[in-house]
């Protein structure tokens, strides 16, 4: 067989049904549904076999009928993968028009960290953008058990543009916030009441019915005994091809709803011929029948097509989903009591027939249905290997989280005995950085692998190279360059399998060590000696941006701040042509870009950097970026008056050091926000922020390598601020004195400018003037050649007042470009901070309580701190977040802090400052409530 891998989205699901004939056209509630392009949300909500997909499909003829642009999605229960999930979404808009999913598309296939959200922006951007009136249909809604699923169609509805209408079809409430809809408007319900039969509807549904002939008052009977439900009126079409009594079969569908199986059983299975109810039973275990399939699961000689079509002749409840009639499916309530009696009478031939189902989807390869059906016959061996012959070209395309779905499917024991398909599992994981899972799974195959070699049972001998290559790219994004480095050795001694991928991250891996230990000379021959670009084919983009956005790191470390420039713009341009400005390939040079562009006092590509990347940059982002993303944004709306946002952008990484065990990015936050506080009086709080950290740091050793040296050199600089707002400037120098020259050795000269700055205020708090010119013209030299204007324009006041006197009492000041100088002391005039607008609360959403703890992020307070001040304990405070951000549908502190307070800078003339902060498509017109807060 083969197993090569090839996607295929089922496209009918993406299909609406066909109208059968002689349906009963629902004029009234077409008429009442109108023309809605006033209105954001439809939910059809009602029980199974009420009419509702009968009612959406005919809506969806309609609307395009009147041109305009409508998609259509069904969903079932197994539709539990957001990754999936997406790709059906872009996959229904896309076949609506070719303007509408194509970058979202790209996302899909060449991003390899690409978010749901992230995608949903995209898509809304796009059908912003395409000026007709776009209707998706979601049918069975509430089918799907994701949360993650949900949250994405929240998103959905609440970012909607005006052109942009979802109608949901589903049998129970669905678990969205739709009360702000629903009072602004621009929400319809259509409910069971409404999709009742009237007596009229009825009567033209038996006449159209064939074979029936009923008078009026026989049609009033049924109709009262099944209440206007369609499905009941069906079952007494059927009913009464055996009888002509109306009045018996009324009395027999009283009650219908609570008794659908045996009703099915005794009035319709009961009386079909013996092959045919065959048929149906084994076929219940297809969500859709094809004549193919069928004949799979039935056996020789089945003649499937002809069933299938006995069954849409006789009006069994079986609809087709496609022009062709290639594709059918049975009703739910039909389908459903199927399936229990087959599982209640015969179970033992379920897996049997699963096992027939799944291996005609791998011959069609239709593999998600093919593993399905896998799983469910228990042939879990089976699953495995298709899943491991998928891996490769699952990863290549980026889809690592519907892989790590199917793989989470298996038996634990099975995943731990197939090395490749552990291994498999290792990349998934730290490939979607939980690199604490993956490194986990690493020791265990590599004692695994050990085991099978000294049995001489190791059959794969690429294994052991792969898993130190996995190895090192774990160590690299964990920002353990050293072990980086001595697995990237180790995997070089034997050869890599033959992919490209595992290469091209093996080299980001080693690079990123050698930039770490100080080795750019290294780094610089690798770079002068390998291809730029890759072939998307065979490579993820991600994969290329992320190598080149390792050599731009290694200019920007050395201070090389227009090197770092071009090889970056580069990547983030590429990134950003194939996925666009909302990937998280671009977020990862972005993140690089703002902290130059921040530090060249260019505010206005500082903003453009970080406006509406928070979200991804925080889900994806290695921790290099995401520190200097971080530490960018913060400064930047602090040098608006935000300071608010800059703590809670701050809080935001903090959380993601957490989990990730990223010491570095918990350092380098709270170095800032050390800043920040002392800037603002808050000394208390900026102690309690250093000693907590202090608690947290290893133990010193010298000398410091790889790493270290960073985080060292953070956590020194915060303990210099300190000493100096207590008037201990002989102790900050001894400490900013000695990390000079530490830096300075590494090689690492943007370090060794920030650390002369701060050397200069000590000198001069301490009365020494000369060493405190020293120090600045030690500054100003490497500012010069590099453009640093903001990281001596962010000392303020102080070190201004230093500046003036150095540039009117020293004659070395003509050694210095009197440009770069102009250009310095405007950025210090320019520098206006304000305590920004007063804030604004939605109090018609949050609570008192929810409020106020929002007032405690927007001052910069962690969980913890926040459970001191309020004294409740910190899971309270968690469980209160988790309430604000359903509430809000935010998914961090800063974006909690910028929706429920209304802080924000300024907003440009082009953008929605919300929008900008928040991720929140921009191009797409703002909508009142967006425009409100």
């Amino acid at each position: 067989m083969d197993l090569t891998w090839s996607v295929a989205l089922v496209q009918t699901k993406m299909t609406p049904p066909r109208l059968l004939p002689g349906i009963v056209r629902r004029t009234a509630l077409l008429e009442r549904l109108g023309e809605p392009c006033d209105r954001g949300l439809t939910v059809v909500i009602a029980p199974a076999g009420s009419g509702k997909t009968t009612l959406l499909a005919d809506w969806s003829e309609t609307l395009r009928a009147r041109e305009h642009l409508v998609a259509w999605l069904s969903l079932d229960e197994e539709d539990d993968d957001p990754q999936q999930f997406a790709a059906y979404l872009v996959g229904a808009l896309c076949s609506t028009c070719e303007d509408i999913g194509q970058q979202a598309q790209q996302l899909l296939r060449n991003d390899l960290m690409a978010p749901g959200k992230t995608i949903v922006s995209v898509l809304l951007n796009e059908i912003a953008a395409c000026g007709r009136q776009v209707f998706l249909v979601l049918d069975d809604f509430d089918r799907s058990p994701s949360r993650l699923i949900r949250a994405m169609v929240s998103r959905l509805v609440r970012y909607a543009p005006q052109n942009f209408h979802l109608l949901l079809g589903v049998r129970g409430e669905p678990d969205l916030a739709l009360g702000q809809l629903h009072t602004q408007g621009k929400l319809l319900r259509i409910d069971a009441d409404d999709l009742r039969f009237s007596v009229d509807d009825a009567q033209t549904f038996f006449r159209q019915a064939g074979g029936v002939s009923l008078d009026r008052p026989s049609v009033e009977l049924l109709n009262e005994a099944t209440e206007g439900w369609v499905a009941g009126l069906q079952l007494a079409s059927l009913a009464l091809r055996d009888t002509a009594d109306a009045a018996q079969v009324a009395r027999t569908l009283s009650g219908t709803r609570l008794g659908i199986d045996r009703y099915l059983d005794d009035t319709v299975l009961a009386r079909l011929p013996a092959p045919m109810l065959k048929f149906l039973l084994y076929t219940s275990i297809l969500d859709r029948l094809g004549a193919g399939v069928c004949d799979a699961v039935m056996g020789e000689g089945a003649r499937s097509w002809e069933k299938l079509d006995w069954l849409e002749r006789h009006n069994v409840f079986t609809r087709p989903l496609d022009e062709e009639r290639q594709w059918f499916r049975y009703h739910s309530l039909l389908l459903d009591a199927l399936r229990r009696r087959i599982a209640r009478q015969w179970p033992a031939l379920l897996p049997g027939l699963h096992r027939r189902a799944s291996r005609w989807f791998a011959e069609a390869r239709l593999w998600p249905e093919a593993i399905r059906h896998a799983l469910a016959a228990g042939e879990m061996e089976l699953a495995a290997l298709w899943i491991e012959n998928c891996a490769t070209v699952m990863v290549n395309r980026s889809d690592v989280r519907t892989l790590s779905g199917w793989i989470a499917k298996l038996p634990p024991e099975l995943v731990h005995e197939r090395l490749r398909l552990r291994l498999t599992k290792a990349w998934a994981l730290a490939l979607s950085l939980q690199t604490a899972e993956a490194a986990r799974e690493v020791t265990a195959l590599e004692a695994q692998i050990a085991q099978r070699r000294a049995a001489g049972a190791l059959a794969d001998a690429a294994l052991p190279a792969e898993v130190n290559a996995l190895g090192a790219i774990i160590a690299g994004l964990d920002d353990d360059s050293s072990r980086a480095l001595v697995l990237v050795k180790e995997a070089a001694a034997s050869p890599l399998p033959n992919l490209p991928w595992v290469s091209r991250f093996t080299e980001t891996a080693q690079i990123f060590g050698l930039l770490s230990e100080g080795k750019f000379d290294e780094v610089r021959r690798i770079q002068t000696s390998m291809p730029t670009g890759g072939d998307a084919n065979q490579v993820p983009l991600y994969a290329d941006v992320y190598r080149e956005s390792m050599f731009g790191l290694a200019e920007l470390v050395q201070g090389r701040l227009q090197d770092a420039l071009r090889i970056l713009e580069a990547a983030l341009a590429r990134a950003e042509s194939a996925l666009g400005c909302d990937s998280a390939a671009a977020a990862l040079p972005a993140g690089y870009l703002a902290s130059i562009y921040y530090e060249r006092d260019d505010l206005t590509r500082t903003e453009k950097m970080v406006s509406g990347r928070t979200a991804i940059a925080m889900e994806t982002c290695p921790l290099g970026s995401l520190l200097r993303y971080t530490c960018s944004a913060a400064r930047l709306y602090a040098r608006g008056g935000d300071v608010g946002s800059a703590h809670a952008v701050l809080e935001d990484a903090r959380q993601v050091a957490a989990a990730r065990q990223w010491l570095r990015l918990r350092v380098g936050c709270d170095a800032e926000a050390v800043r920040l506080y002392l800037g603002q009086g808050r000394l208390a709080q900026a102690r309690q922020t250093a000693e907590t950290l202090r608690l947290a740091m290893p133990p010193e050793r010298s000398p410091r390598t790889g790493n270290l040296i960073e985080i060292w050199a953070s956590h020194s600089m915060m303990r210099a601020r300190l000493l100096l707002a207590h008037g201990h400037a002989g102790d900050a120098v001894t400490l900013l004195e000695t990390l000079r020259g530490e830096v300075t050795d590494s090689g690492r000269w943007y370090l060794d400018a920030l650390i002369s700055i701060l050397l200069t205020l000590a000198f001069e708090q301490q009365g020494e003037r000369v060493r405190a010119f020293d120090a600045l013209e030690h500054a100003l030299g490497i500012a010069q050649s590099t453009g640093m204007i903001n990281g001596l324009v962010d000392e303020g006041a102080p070190l201004r007042a230093i500046l003036e006197r150095w540039q009117g009492t020293t004659a070395n000041v003509a050694s210095f470009d009197p440009t770069y100088l102009d250009r310095l002391f405007s950025a210090f005039d320019t520098d206006q901070r304000s305590e920004g607008d007063t804030p604004r609360v939605p109090s018609d959403l949050l609570s008192a309580r929810e409020i106020e703890i929002l007032d405690h992020i927007a001052r910069g307070l962690s969980n913890k701190e926040i459970g001191r001040a309020l004294r409740v304990a910190p899971e309270t405070v968690k469980w209160h977040l988790k309430n604000i951000f359903e509430k809000l549908n935010v998914s961090s502190r800063l974006e909690a802090a910028q929706s429920g307070l209304g802080l924000s800078r300024k907003p440009r003339p082009e953008t929605s400052a919300r929008a900008s902060l928040m991720g929140i498509p921009t191009a797409i017109e703002p909508t009142p409530e967006i425009t409100r807060l």
